[in-house]
């Protein structure tokens, strides 16, 4: 299962571009893994998948924000001179608990492309899986 959420992760990923505008558009060559494995994907599908993406894609933008404003406060208080020890905890709680939320959004982004999916479809993307040779 987790072969499968990487697969569909470095789909989303490539399908857009997290810092561009709100449209998103699924292409050929974004499917380029499901059409490799057999899995033929009707425009329905797609256009599933395009509402799906563009329903996650302002949560996961947002996290990824909040990831970076919680890295650059780190990379603050690393350069100062007297570093508080306690202000570095809580960034990197803080830090863990948003990339948490983070892979939380895109493993339910990925079970909701899953489910547009028969079960022989999922069948052939795990076979793909296991006997590429990449």
């Amino acid at each position: 299962m987790k072969k499968i959420a990487f697969i569909l992760l470095f789909i989303v990923f490539n399908i857009c571009s997290l810092y561009s505008e709100e449209y998103y558009k699924i292409n050929d060559n974004s499917l380029k893994i499901l059409k490799d494995a057999g899995i033929e994907v009707s425009e329905e599908q797609k256009e599933s998948i395009n509402m799906i993406l563009k329903k996650y894609s302002r949560n996961i933008k947002n996290a990824l924000n909040e990831l970076n404003d919680i890295n650059s406060k780190l990379n603050n208080e690393y350069k100062k001179s007297d570093v508080n020890i306690n202000i570095i905890k809580e960034l990197i709680f803080e830090r863990k608990k948003k990339e948490a939320d983070f892979d939380y959004l895109i493993i339910s982004c990925d079970l909701d492309i899953l489910e547009l999916f028969s079960d022989i479809d999922i069948k052939k993307i795990k076979y793909y899986i296991l006997f590429s040779k990449k």
